[in-house]
């Protein structure tokens, strides 16, 4: 079968993480793949090339995409002439979704990885949106069951949806690592606790939050480190905020980082501020890497973390709730260290790639 993979992201994060398990886990036996990125991420395209995918970048845009992208998608959906066109990502979604249904491509996959929106007043144009381009979509895939439900509550027909969580691939996260040549590689202390969260530097992930939750931290537990792995639109807004607050001994920004969910091993806490995810990379490589977890309790976080077992959930836009649960697992090293434990092995029974691939494998087989 040839599968045809789309996706946007501005910057190589999840969706890119998402696509790339799914080049490397599919069965090449079975399976031949071609991916389309955005132009700005071309750097990535040597990684699913050493795994045999055809790769097209695509001047591609969050909405607005210009006539060349466009036209591109249709002719190579026409020339190669995929079994099964996945699109990955809302912003893929609403626009390939009827470039490939004008080029007759045979089945439309849809994973969105998440179904929120940052401007509350579109909130019922995409949902009306979402609804029109559920009719040319043969399988809408949603990474975690709370979304799953909310589609179906848009009026998107259920025996549309099936929900298969994000799983990743534990090989590279078998050791405990060695600390502190970890820290040493970011340019942190040796010897005081770390707080770390890997994510993009934007509103979703609210890296604002972390910082004014470390403040709090950081009035009883001066030792405490705090450190945001990431980059993106909020960077200068962060560090001024930083800056406000006097943490700059304290809060550290490390900028983006290669793999930087191998490096989640030299935390004592990982976390997660996010207003909205679907089901979080970050969180289940920090789990992957026996870290215990305090994440915002939105969309698939509450599916992945098991409250109070593994880590724990707390509303979203609260950092003194934040605080308190990043408080109570630094006091209490060895709790932390159970839920760490437990955490890992949640993601061994749970959300592995092998589990996520077998599932997709299935519904491509069966469109076929």
């Amino acid at each position: 079968m040839r599968i045809l993979l789309v996706y946007y992201e501005p910057q190589a994060s999840g969706q890119t993480t998402h696509v790339l398990s799914l080049v490397r886990g599919l069965d090449p036996r079975r399976f031949e793949l071609a991916v389309v990125l955005p132009e700005s991420l071309q750097h990535t395209a040597a990684k699913f090339q050493k795994l045999g995918a055809r790769v097209a970048p695509l001047p591609l845009r969050r909405l607005a995409w210009s006539p060349r992208a466009a036209i591109g998608l249709a002719r190579l959906i026409r020339e190669w002439r995929p079994d099964v066109v996945h699109i990955h990502s809302q912003e893929a979604g609403l626009v390939a979704r009827p470039i490939a249904r004008l080029a007759s491509a045979q089945k439309i996959f849809y994973t969105p990885q998440t179904v929120d929106i940052r401007r509350a007043r579109w909130h019922g144009l995409y949902i009306r949106l979402e609804r029109a381009l559920a009719r040319i979509t043969g399988k809408v895939i949603s990474v975690n069951e709370a979304d799953r439900q909310r589609l179906v509550r848009w009026g998107i027909p259920s025996g549309k949806i099936v929900t298969i969580p994000n799983g990743i691939d534990l090989t590279g996260y078998e050791g405990p690592g060695e600390v502190g040549h970890l820290r040493q590689i970011l340019g942190l202390d040796l010897e005081r606790p770390l707080v770390l969260q890997v994510g993009r530097l934007s509103a979703q992930k609210d890296p604002l939050g972390f910082v004014e939750g470390a403040a709090l931290v950081v009035k009883n537990r001066p030792d405490v480190q705090f450190a945001l792995a990431g980059d993106g639109p909020l960077r200068d807004q962060t560090a001024a905020r930083i800056c406000e607050l006097g943490l700059e001994g304290h809060v550290r920004l490390l900028g983006w980082r290669e793999r930087a969910s191998r490096l989640m091993a030299a935390a004592d806490i990982v976390t997660l501020t996010s207003r909205w995810e679907g089901t979080p990379y970050a969180l289940l490589e920090a789990m992957a890497c026996s870290r215990p977890v305090v994440a915002t309790a939105v969309n698939g976080c509450p599916e992945v973390v098991a409250k109070g077992q593994t880590g724990f959930l707390v509303p979203p836009g609260k950092p003194a709730a934040w605080a308190g649960a990043v408080a109570r697992l630094l006091d209490d090293p060895p709790q932390a260290a159970a839920m760490g434990r437990q955490g890992r092995k949640r993601v061994e029974a749970c959300f592995t790639q092998a589990r996520m691939i077998d599932r997709i494998e299935a519904l491509y087989e069966k469109a076929g």
